[in-house]
């Protein structure tokens, strides 16, 4: 008896199912991009527990007929290709036919649906191999997707919390709308809309109508008839990635050939532990482009990368480094005049220009008070007590004060704003917030729902008042997304962590005696002055016997 059989259709659909529904975002990517091929200019979107419950996408599009809406659900069944020579021309998001025999494959589905310019539409229900049909008066599309992964309990059983399948639906929906700014998206989740997006009219409206005016006002728009990026001025960087996004031909992708070419344009602008937010839209002939790469189309594969890469890096380094008297440019020159270590003198001590003759003629016109410092590159501070020497990080030091401060202190001192400032975020970054707000509030940040995705912040702890609040409550929510759900300590740690690090002064901000001494006396009183809280050495201490060491005196 042969061992080899062919398998039964359905158990095909649940197979290439696993490949294209991955979890509930899936699904609405799948079902808002038929709408959007579909010509609609208006997609309604509802969720129920988090997507397994109840999925319903509606549109204003051009709808199907009868024939069209029975056969919608038979696998490889699509309008958009008819040949083989099609793969390689693709104008339309779908176009394998595969989404929804296998949604259908995998959950309760059912569409209601009307040709444009027919005045009875139909209702068709599937459940496994069962199709119910019947007319109905209706406009538009509507597509309901429920008990997601019903017959197949071991896929249900590795989806993640309910809140984190919430917030990839967010993101797929937020993706969708970036590069669709025409078309008006609402999203509720259990009820509560979550994102409510008018037809804009253009990229620039749509970026400001998901991440508000802040965000906006930090981007640089770099454009040519096919490539136009919106990316982070020279001073407005990001601690994380958060708010990267490629697309090609109206298509949400990952890329690491075209993130690559971004970083390289800001090789010399970026500092260290900093990203650029960037926001790409690529249009291409459809034949020097390959989606059909991966089973939900979010890699692709470029006929000549070399040729995409470099346009992208040039375009963007002749965009940030153009006028060679930029002040950009000069900040650069200025921090990086040569490979060798930087030297600032201190107050109290000969100025470079001085030279080590004088030094040495007139010891006691330059003796050093009892406490000097020397400022090492633009990061390091150099100090001694007659004893050792140490080298110390001073943002990593202010980290870890800063750090125990918020985590254990119950008595946080706080400053009063004269007037509320509001910060609008995305709504995956409101939903975040606004479920741990009480975490946050116990911080010392004094915030409350304004609505629409603001929040209006009333105080924050003292040495957060002159900071960019905005971006460290942005932080607060990316560091919140990464890190999952937890107890409230470890929440808090999380968050206090994420401040820290977003307040602690900069490296090459030259520091005085005084306050240096300030500092180290902080430091002195936390629980563990030796290391940032991630991990990393506030100081290095070399005592005379390392020296001696280190010159090969014994």
């Amino acid at each position: 008896m042969a061992e080899i059989r062919i398998l039964p259709e359905e158990l095909r659909n649940q197979i290439a199912a696993g490949e294209v529904i991955e979890r509930p975002a899936s699904v609405v990517k799948e079902l808002i991009e038929n709408s959007i091929d579909a010509s609609a200019t208006e997609i309604n979107i509802e969720v129920l527990g988090a997507g397994k419950r109840l999925i319903r996408v509606s549109d204003n599009g051009t709808g199907m007929d009868r024939e069209d809406a029975l056969l919608c659900f038979h696998s490889h069944a699509t309008s958009k290709i008819k040949d083989k020579e099609d793969l390689f021309r693709i104008n339309t998001l779908g176009f394998r036919g595969e989404a929804l025999s296998s949604i259908a494959s995998v959950a309760r589905l059912t569409i209601k649906t009307c040709k444009k310019g027919m005045d009875t539409g139909i209702e068709v229900s599937v459940e496994g191999s069962r199709v119910r049909t019947r007319e109905i008066p209706y406009r538009g599309t509507t597509v309901e997707v429920k008990n997601l992964f019903y017959n197949t309990p071991a896929r249900k059983k590795f989806l993640r919390s309910d809140r984190t399948e919430v917030y990839h639906i967010i993101e797929t929906v937020t993706e969708t709308a970036l590069t669709n700014p025409a078309i008006s998206f609402t999203l509720r989740v259990d009820g509560k809309e979550v994102l409510g997006l008018t037809a804009a009219e253009d990229i620039r409206e749509r970026i400001h109508q998901v991440f508000g005016a802040e965000v906006v006002s930090s981007l640089i728009e770099v454009a040519t008839p096919d490539l136009t990026v919106y990316t982070s001025r020279e001073d407005r960087f990001n601690p994380r990635r958060i708010n990267q996004y490629i697309f090609v031909n109206g298509r949400p992708v990952k890329d690491q050939t075209l993130r690559s070419a971004v970083y390289r344009a800001y090789e010399n602008l970026l500092p260290r532990g900093k990203h650029p937010m960037f926001f790409i839209y690529m249009t291409m002939d459809p034949e020097e482009v390959d989606f059909n790469v991966h089973p939900a189309k979010r890699e692709v594969r470029f006929r000549n990368s070399e040729f995409i890469y470099k346009r992208l890096y040039l375009l963007l380094r002749d965009h940030l480094f153009k006028g060679t008297g930029s002040a950009a440019a000069m900040q650069v020159g200025e921090k990086r005049e040569g490979p060798g270590t930087e030297i600032t003198a201190i107050p109290g001590s000969p100025q470079s220009g001085q030279g080590l003759y004088s030094l040495l003629e007139e010891p006691a016109q330059y003796a050093f008070p009892p406490f000097s410092s020397l400022s090492i590159g633009n990061a390091f501070i150099a100090y001694t007590d007659g004893e050792m020497l140490t080298i110390l990080d001073y943002h990593a030091a202010h980290e870890r004060i800063l750090y125990e401060r918020l985590r254990d202190s119950d008595d946080i001192r706080v400053s009063a704003f004269l007037f509320p400032r509001q910060v609008r975020l995305s709504p995956k970054e409101y939903e975040i917030i606004r479920d741990h707000i009480d975490t946050v509030r116990a911080i010392g940040i004094d915030m409350d729902e304004f609505g629409n995705n603001v929040f209006m912040v009333r105080a924050v702890p003292e040495f957060l008042f002159n900071t960019d609040i905005g971006q460290i409550i942005r932080d607060i929510a990316k560091s919140l997304i990464e890190g999952g759900r937890g107890e409230f300590e470890a929440i808090r740690d999380n968050i206090a962590r994420t401040i820290a690090c977003h307040s602690a002064v900069r490296a090459g901000h030259r520091l005085t005696d005084t306050e240096v001494r300030e500092l180290l006396r902080e430091l002195e009183n936390c629980k563990d002055p030796e290391h940032c809280p991630h991990g990393r050495p506030t100081r290095i201490k070399f005592s005379p016997d390392n020296l001696r060491r280190m010159f090969k005196r014994r």
